[in-house]
């Protein structure tokens, strides 16, 4: 890594100051070089979409091919990356959210031994619902891909997977984001299989299980 940063350290590239890395150390989890030259090419295409930044590089990073299945897979990686960048106070991949006066969620009384449940007031045509595991949610799908979870929203009250990561979870708890099991603020997550792994505690394809109000799901409405 040091031999690469100081490729980088030349009169030409003064400006930059600092670097942010990231390793994994779990031997079963490390990333081809295909893996990284998909992930970095997806980083460039969200860091130009959130336009918080001027980037200087002269040519776009090549995408490269990898499985549908992997695809998932660095969909969560490039999300825990996301997530720790913004707990450094380094939003580079998030565009600002919409306004979501209009989609507020409003929770219905129950009795207190039951799950609560939220109305569906003011949905659009882009309101999505997650429920896996006793869990009850609300998103909008943004035009640029992203997923708004609204505030009011809730994770399952199960005990998480064995295989599931709790770092986002308790990245957005300690920014103050969840709080009980619950989305005290709105939060825009760049892919649907992270957001639903977060609210489902454990790994999902979101595509598949976040649905509308009919019941089609995001893969049937944007991807086929």
């Amino acid at each position: 890594m040091g031999h690469r940063l100081r490729q980088h350290q030349v009169a030409k590239e003064k400006w930059w100051n600092f670097v942010v890395a990231f390793v994994i150390n779990n031997a079963d989890h490390q990333l081809s070089k295909a893996d990284i030259k998909y992930l970095e090419n997806l980083m460039y295409q969200r860091a130009q979409q959130s336009q918080r930044m001027q980037l200087f590089n002269g040519n776009t990073p090549h995408k490269s091919f990898v499985a549908e299945g992997r695809k998932y897979d660095l969909a969560e990686v490039f999300e825990n990356i996301d997530l720790l960048l913004r707990a450094f106070d380094l939003p580079v991949f998030a565009p600002a959210p919409p306004t979501p006066k209009a989609l507020k969620l409003t929770p219905v009384a129950t009795p207190a031994s039951q799950h609560p449940k939220m109305t569906r007031q003011g949905e659009s045509d882009r309101t999505f619902w997650f429920d896996g595991r006793g869990s009850q949610t609300r998103a909008t799908y943004t035009p640029e891909g992203n997923l708004l979870v609204h505030r009011g929203s809730r994770l399952t009250p199960k005990a998480p997977a064995k295989s599931f990561n709790p770092v986002p979870v308790r990245r957005l708890e300690q920014a103050g984001v969840i709080k009980d099991n619950v989305f005290v603020d709105d939060y825009l997550f760049t892919s649907p299989s992270t957001a639903g792994s977060v609210i489902y505690k454990a790994r999902c394809n979101g595509w598949t299980m976040w649905h509308d109000q009919a019941g089609k799901t995001l893969d049937q409405r944007f991807r086929t």
